[in-house]
């Protein structure tokens, strides 16, 4: 098995987005949660794609090479890459792509997609072409959780791609909002890559994606086949935090962002952070943030003339990475 190029800084000093005429876009993005043993494969696909998987576990083939893919595993994909992927069997992958064109032509037609085959209409079109990225060759791969700030970058790009419309402006803003954290990340070094206990890092996903149902210390034991102790040493042990706390946490930060960036009721937030009393949600927002949740509001959300929420459905997406 062929072994991608862990994460490491560039060392040329030559910005190799800064050119006159095109730039950076993400024109992609969604996710796909693949079935027991499931088999999919792009002929020749036009993008540097970011590869994430954010639970269970498979394998690909780029250009006839072969990677593992683990939780939190993130593959920095080539241009004109052939593709192969297989889910396991016992715990197929939930993944997470994000299409990066290094070189989109400025005030070219915007099309919100990267072809996947050669007979494409997208296919080497002069409007999009990769560039010489120093320090991303080939595969690169990264140990990404999900609360760091390149994983929420990448769940913030696949809501963005539902949103509709997309406009160029954005996808451009995008595009490079990932290169610099991609860098940020890549010259972090070590720091980034500490690999946490399988366990840990599996309940951190389910918290992340099952929020809204109020995760309990007893329901991640579960999770696990584990004990309630034993659930309470591995947070303390490794992210020098109760799990109570831990979860209060991820639950207040997740209504932050909330209140910020949505029209959403205060009690629609709390009941999308797993706090579903009304009450209790603005009790333990007080406690934690130290002002009530509407006051928070007002310091930088959205203009309360505005009634209308905004999504945050799930919808299917077709694998492509």
């Amino acid at each position: 098995m062929a072994k991608a190029k862990a994460q490491h800084g560039s060392s040329s000093s030559v910005d190799p987005f800064a050119e006159p005429n095109g730039g950076p876009a993400v024109c992609r993005a969604g996710e796909f949660q693949f079935a027991p043993r499931q088999s999919h494969s792009n002929g020749c696909v036009q993008s540097r794609a970011l590869f994430w998987c954010k639970s269970g576990r498979g394998s690909f083939r780029v250009n006839g090479e072969k990677f593992s893919l683990e939780p939190h595993d993130l593959y920095i994909l080539p241009w004109n890459r052939h593709v192969v992927y297989q889910a396991g069997e016992r715990e197929p992958m939930f993944t997470v792509h994000v299409h990066l064109v290094p070189w989109l032509r400025f005030h070219s037609p915007w099309v919100p997609n990267v072809p996947h085959e050669k007979s494409e209409a997208l296919h080497d079109s002069p409007d999009r072409r990769d560039v010489r990225w120093p320090g991303f060759d080939g595969v690169v791969r990264f140990h990404v959780e999900a609360e760091s700030a390149l994983g929420r970058l990448m769940n913030y790009a696949t809501e963005w791609f539902r949103e509709s419309p997309r406009t160029e402006s954005e996808g451009r803003a995008l595009g490079m909002l990932v290169v610099r954290e991609l860098e940020r990340f890549s010259q972090s070094g070590s720091r980034s890559n500490e690999r946490r206990p399988q366990e840990l890092q599996r309940l951190l996903v389910y918290i992340d994606r099952c929020l809204a149902e109020g995760p309990t210390v007893d329901r991640l034991a579960a999770i696990i086949s584990r004990s309630r102790s034993h659930v309470l040493k591995l947070f303390r042990r490794h992210l020098d935090s109760s799990a109570k706390a831990y979860l209060v946490q991820r639950q207040m930060r997740e209504a932050r962002e909330l209140l910020h960036s949505t029209t959403l009721s205060i009690a629609e937030v709390g009941i999308r952070c797993g706090v579903a009393d009304p009450y209790r949600f603005s009790k333990l927002f007080r406690r934690t943030v130290g002002m009530p949740p509407r006051a928070f509001r007002g310091l930088g959300g959205p203009l309360p003339s505005s009634k209308v929420p905004s999504r945050h459905k799930r919808v299917p997406a077709r694998p492509s990475a």
